[in-house]
């Protein structure tokens, strides 16, 4: 079977800078903050790998039995239904199909953990797949419409599933259930003692579209690309048949808490949910990569399902290699070649969909900013001396002729220049370009809060007026810990804009220390979702202020390649992604969701960082997307 593998980790940055760093390792201890501290590259606890902890799955005939909790019409429950049906081995449905899809997970985890000698028979082979055993429907919605948590495995028991089967909980679209769409769109759990588990999935389409069924529907944050056209002409249905096949990945290969799972046994990744936004080869935040439409009615898809159905399903990550399996993509590619399709009863000739260029992270023939970049800072709140101090000398470490030792915040900025803002001024100009640096122009402190402690993004516009930059420069708005910004925590940790008029742009980062430190000082604080993993140490020890320092950096890297709107970016130039957002969440080689990435460790104070910065400082800060290759480029 041909397969298509994308690979997980990222590329390094530069591996001359990991050769000297190993030298180093080798040789000295190395001089930071007026003491010789010896470093080390961190290297993740096999727990943290998405490994086999020797437990329990589910394998053979498994039988589910399916709750409707509210009400569901005769199609949207055949939508369902038709997939679950799908689940086999021996499915009747072309390829690419959900059968193959199913069955990677069983060569991939589930005979694995039989060849281990776990879960009965050695390592026999045995065929797997659901067997639909009952339904039962609750319309009424006897336990009322809002629903917590521990109730959800009162509603699977009255399925009454058998031992090593499935009880499926669905709930309607007016049913609300505790954390759907805020933490979750579905989960799964278990009755260790019946040796039974269950799954429960809400239907998104009024409640959380935007969360729970994208990409067939805009998201609500991040590049607004114009939604996909379901397969089934239900959004919240095929949203729901997504989650459906990424809980029922989960709970064959983990039912118990002791299979297949990365990170912390209380908030697993899991075989679906390490891939998270993957659905074809060519995937990135804001595209689900590479599908396969059906050109009489616009549906994208990537396998075949029972009674002609078609659906999208989540890519599977795989243990082994540590990438992800999206097989199903690259059989889709094979029948597009060689065949036309019979589906729903008429034949269809497939294409495959391929992105438009203005999805990608591309050049769009706009400004950048280059050469000498005069910052005025705007302080507005109360900030310590030490706090003001941490910032600052990361802007002083924005130098093309550092003093820091590499890895260094200055290698980091200069391969902002390589990446973007030299390639710019070759199309422009055809000119020599210039190295680019940042020169702090002048400082202003606003203690008293002069528009109050609640902002608007307009106040922050006019706050940014007040620092008066100058042509070709930047004013950076930093907000203390007590002062809220509008949609600060919630959909963002910091911004930029821009005075066209002017030829100035401005960048606001607030403090996150006591508002959302697990949203926008992560990893320095345990996130609100996701793997509970140990916080790292700040390598300046303040969460609050380190947390500052990298989404400057990502903003600052934003700026500086697309600050009038119409330099480099992907997606809609009214929600972007730029050079350090693309890459989300990652530090170092070797990140996955959870896991900021291999960093260095100062073992003189528990630091984690991957650059040094001017006075002996050490930060962390976020990779580089390289549009050329496609890739997050990292220091470490």
């Amino acid at each position: 079977m041909a397969s298509d593998r994308r690979v997980c980790t990222v590329h390094h940055m530069s591996h001359a800078a990991i050769v000297l760093v190993s030298v180093l390792l080798l040789c000295s201890a190395h001089p930071s903050a007026g003491a010789r501290r010896l470093m080390e590259l961190y290297k993740p606890p096999p727990s943290e790998q998405l490994t086999y902890h020797n437990g329990t799955v589910l394998r053979g005939d498994i039988p589910v039995s399916v709750v409707w909790y509210g009400r569901f019409t005769p199609a949207q429950k055949a939508v369902v239904s038709d997939f679950l049906l799908s689940l086999t081995v021996a499915s009747p449905a072309p390829t690419p199909s959900v059968s193959q899809w199913w069955n990677t997970i069983n060569q991939l985890y589930l005979s694995k953990a039989a060849a281990q000698g776990k879960n009965g028979g050695g390592g026999g082979k045995i065929t797997t797949q659901v067997r639909l055993a009952g339904q039962l429907t609750d319309d009424q919605c006897s336990l009322g419409k809002s629903l917590k948590l521990s109730q959800l495995p009162a509603l699977a028991a009255r399925a009454k599933p058998k031992k090593g089967g499935i009880a499926l909980v669905l709930t309607a679209q007016d049913v609300s259930v505790e954390g759907f769409c805020m933490s979750r769109c579905g989960t799964h759990a278990s009755n260790a003692k019946a040796r039974t588990a269950y799954v429960w999935v809400g239907t998104s389409a009024t409640q959380c579209p935007g969360q729970c069924a994208w990409p067939f529907h805009q998201p609500v944050y991040g590049p607004q690309t114009p939604a996909l056209v379901p397969p089934s002409g239900d959004v919240g249905m095929d949203g729901m048949v997504m989650n459906i096949a990424s809980m029922v990945a989960g709970v064959v290969t983990n039912p118990f808490g002791d299979g297949f799972y990365q990170g912390p046994k209380e908030a697993p990744l899991e075989a679906a949910t390490a891939c998270p936004g993957v659905y074809g080869s060519g995937a990135y935040p804001g595209y689900a990569g590479n599908l396969a439409v059906d050109p009489a009615t616009g549906a994208s898809y990537n396998a075949n399902g029972a009674h002609g159905r078609k659906y999208l399903l989540p890519a599977l990550f795989d243990p082994a290699t540590s990438k992800m399996a999206a097989k199903a993509v690259m059989l889709a590619l094979l029948v597009l070649v060689s065949t036309a399709q019979v589906s729903m009863g008429a034949r269809r000739r497939m294409e495959l969909y391929k992105p438009d260029p203005a999805d990608m992270l591309s050049y769009h023939s706009g400004a950048v900013l280059q050469g000498n970049i005069p910052v005025s800072i705007y302080w507005y709140g109360k900030f310590t001396p030490a706090q003001k101090s941490i910032l600052f000398d990361f802007l002083l470490s924005l130098s093309v002729a550092p003093y820091a030792a590499a890895p260094s915040v200055a290698q980091w900025w200069s391969s902002i220049d390589e990446l973007y803002l030299s390639k710019a001024v070759q199309t422009n100009s055809n000119g020599q370009s210039k190295k680019t640096q940042v020169l702090v122009a002048s400082q202003v402190s606003d203690i008293n809060c002069s528009m109050g402690k609640s902002l608007t993004l307009a106040q922050v516009a006019a706050l940014a007026a007040q620092a008066k930059p100058k042509k070709g420069g930047i004013a950076l708005v930093f907000t203390a810990q007590d002062v809220t910004v509008e949609g600060f925590g919630m959909s963002r940790c910091g911004l930029h804009g821009s005075d066209a008029k002017s030829g100035t742009a401005y960048i606001w980062v607030g403090n996150p220390a006591t508002q959302c430190p697990g949203e926008c000082a992560w990893p320095f604080h345990q996130p609100m979702y996701g793997p509970q993993g140990a916080p790292l140490v700040a390598p300046n020890g303040d969460i609050g202020a380190d947390g500052m320092v990298m989404n400057l950096a990502s903003m600052l890297a934003g700026t500086v390649t697309n600050p009038f709107g119409d330099g480099y970016y992907q997606g809609s130039r009214d929600a972007p992604l730029e050079a350090a957002t693309a890459c989300p969440g990652v530090f170092g080689s070797g990140a996955y969701p959870g896991f900021a990435g291999e960093l260095k460790v100062d073992q003189a104070t528990g630091a984690s960082y991957n650059a040094n910065g001017a006075n002996g400082r050490k930060y962390l800060l976020p990779a580089l997307y390289n549009p050329s290759t496609g890739t997050c480029n990292t220091l470490v």
